[in-house]
Parts: structure tokens; sequence; C-alpha cells
């Protein structure tokens, strides 16, 4: 972010002044992706060529959303490093006794007793740790 100038909050909060621009480049980019995945639903009786053409774009696309969104919440001083360990872990604890449930359609589900990342309180610590960061030795 810094590189492009962009400003980058030290803490979680509502900074509205580049808010649309990302809302907007994520609804861009989001589009471009959902048509890149359309194409490439639709590989079969395309030559190798072709369909290395549409992973490219897939892959690309997707890319693109994940910088984008990156972008929005960094630009919200959204906490996205501790946010990103606390949800990979809880859905690490769907695994139980190295087997997990999914449904018909593959999707995992959650076992019995399965508590969900705590979200406010990786918020509520990114904003303490910023009030006790500011204050003064």
């Amino acid at each position: 972010m810094q590189r492009f100038d962009l400003p980058t909050p030290t803490h979680p909060g509502l900074y509205p002044d580049t808010l649309p621009m990302w809302e907007n480049m994520l609804h861009e980019e989001m589009a471009e992706f959902l048509h890149a995945l359309q194409e490439f639903r639709q590989l079969d009786g395309c030559s190798a060529d072709e369909q290395q053409r549409r992973m490219a774009e897939l892959t690309a696309e997707g890319v693109d959303v994940l910088n984008v969104l990156t972008g929005l919440l960094l630009s919200q001083g959204m906490p996205l490093e501790a946010m990103t360990e606390a949800i990979h872990q809880a859905n690490l604890r769907k695994q139980i006794d190295g087997k997990v449930v999914r449904r018909a359609d593959g999707k995992i589900l959650k076992p019995e007793g399965w508590q969900p990342a705590d979200k406010l309180g990786v918020i509520r610590r990114s904003t303490l740790l910023r009030l006790h960061n500011s204050q003064p030795d």
C-alpha cells in the first residue's frame, strides 16, 4: 500500500476517504473473475492452448480479487494476519481424530461442540494493542 502512496491505518475503524475506490475496484474485479469462471466451466472441447489460457485467466482474475480485497481490508486498518490465523485455526478444528464429516456436495460440516473463531476478540485485541502502543512509557 505504501508503494502506491495509499494510507494504511494501524487500527481498525471506518476510513471513508478511499473506501468507495476500493468498493468499485472490488466490484470490477469480481465481475472479471466471474466471467473467467464462466469460461473455465466450459473447458470441455477446447484446445489445450485454450484450456491453459482459460486457466491462466481464472487464476489471474482470482488473484486480482484477493489483492483488491486485501487492499480494502488494510485500508480500513483491519488486522488481516490475526484474523486469517483465527479463522484458519477454527477451520482446522472441524477435523476430529483426522477425519471430517462432509455434505453430499463436499462441504465440510461443523462437528458437535465446534466453536467459531473469536472474530470480535481479534478486533478488540488489535484495538487494545494500538492503544497500548500509543501510550507514553
